[in-house]
């Protein structure tokens, strides 16, 4: 997230022992983000995330890097369709 973030892209996490993964990626797509990544402990070892967009499309896993040069890709030709074409 710190990778992402410094990359000049804005982002929140959600910490919360208390809530289930599913009700984490409920409330990220309710709150409209764009992408959600969901980051368990297979990914913390692999420094991977599964991206997610808010209608529930699964990109699958991908390293930080990879999606911060997407997201500066996306970025740069302001595309409008970055969530299908991830």
């Amino acid at each position: 997230m710190k990778k992402i973030h410094d990359a000049g892209f804005l982002c929140e996490h959600d910490l919360d022992q208390g809530t289930t993964m599913n009700k984490k990626i409920r409330n990220a797509q309710l709150s409209q983000y764009n992408f959600i990544f969901v980051v368990g402990e297979k990914e913390v070892a692999n420094k991977t995330a599964n991206v997610r967009t808010r209608d529930n499309k699964i990109h699958g896993e991908h390293s930080i890097d990879h999606i911060v040069s997407r997201f500066q890709y996306f970025n740069d030709s302001k595309a409008i369709d970055a969530e299908e074409i991830f």
